[in-house]
């Protein structure tokens, strides 16, 4: 691309205005689909499943590019359907999505992401099992802190915003990547797309619900939108739970609600963010869906530490199970309508 064609590129907020076309590189793989996974557990195939497994042995996806700088393969089909495995955590998402953003045998211009993996959540909001498509990913890390046994007056939770002398001021401007607003439509087409897929369950998770007063946690899983709150710290507690209610609340200016704590989103969307405004990707194509694989919480008499370690055995695979169906619901209806979503 020469300077004159790159300049107003450089200044798009989207692709949508200025696409890299893809015919000017003909021997590169032009991607449809990314699922980005975060976890797997032992093998990449044939064992206990973590976030990725289900997609690769059910979508036959095989390896295909190793990533320099993301610590493993691209796994892919003849459908153009890929995934990307980041590994947990902040610092291993970015890393890992900016490798594979800048491989240079691949075409990312036209294609979609699903982020698909599984969290947290407030038993108010979701039970074990529940899917959620986010509008919004708020980070939860970049915060000042204070000792949680030493609040001045005026402080209801340890973590504040950073640079403020309160608990929240409107004077200081971001650094960009506290919250990522997603595309409105495909979210809510995603949604639509996925709503009435028949999600996992069991017996077991059902009655551990039940010990939380809130009615969500007393149901069978659903389909839902509603937003992702990311950091690195696995953090547990309903007061922690009220703050990231709040947190979110505040970074989204009252339009986003938290419901799936998770370890990674804001990181890929950085990321994917920075990759965009380098003409590499369109920022409106991704989708970020997590289910729902324990509540942030104790139920009521319920030591904390009781509640972090011996929630359901079951709960983190009905979790991975839906985070597939769902997420593949809407790859493929992409794939399989490729001319309509191109």
């Amino acid at each position: 691309m020469t300077a004159p064609k790159l300049i107003p590129c450089l200044i798009a907020l989207t692709l949508s205005s200025c696409s890299v076309d893809p015919s000017s590189a003909p021997d590169r793989f032009a991607v449809k689909v990314l699922t980005i996974a975060m976890f797997e557990i032992g093998d990449m195939t044939g064992d206990i499943p973590g976030e990725a497994q289900l997609w690769i042995e059910r979508q036959d996806l095989a390896p295909k590019f190793e990533i320099p700088g993301a610590d493993g393969w691209l796994y892919c089909n003849d459908r153009a359907h890929c995934l990307a495995l980041t590994q947990m955590g902040i610092a291993n998402s970015a890393a890992t999505m900016m490798a594979v953003g800048l491989d240079p045998r691949l075409d990312l211009t036209r294609t979609y992401f699903i982020v698909a993996g599984i969290a947290g959540t407030p038993p108010s909001l979701a039970s074990i099992g529940s899917a959620a498509w986010a509008e919004w990913v708020v980070e939860a890390d970049f915060s000042h802190s204070f000792d949680a046994r030493e609040l001045p007056d005026g402080f209801e939770h340890a973590k504040f915003r950073f640079g403020c002398s309160e608990p929240w001021c409107e004077d200081r401007d971001p650094f960009g990547f506290e919250a990522f607003q997603l595309n409105k439509q495909l979210t809510a087409r995603a949604y639509k797309l996925s709503k009435d897929i028949e999600l996992a369950s069991s017996p077991e998770t059902e009655s551990y619900g039940r010990n939380y007063p809130a009615a969500p946690a007393h149901e069978k899983p659903v389909v839902t939108t509603c937003d992702s709150l990311a950091g690195s710290t696995f953090w547990h507690g309903k007061r922690s739970s009220e703050w990231a209610t709040w947190w979110v609340d505040q970074w989204t200016e009252h339009q986003g609600k938290y419901c799936m704590a998770n370890m990674e989103d804001s990181a890929t969307l950085l990321s994917l963010k920075r990759l965009a405004d380098a003409q590499r990707l369109d920022f409106n194509r991704i989708m970020v869906l997590r289910t729902t694989s324990n509540y942030d919480q104790p139920y009521p008499g319920q030591a904390i530490t009781e509640s972090l370690w011996s929630q359901p055995a079951v709960s983190r695979d009905l979790a991975v199970e839906n985070a597939y169906r769902v997420g593949m619901a809407v790859a493929e209806d992409i794939l399989s309508n490729w001319t309509d979503w191109e």
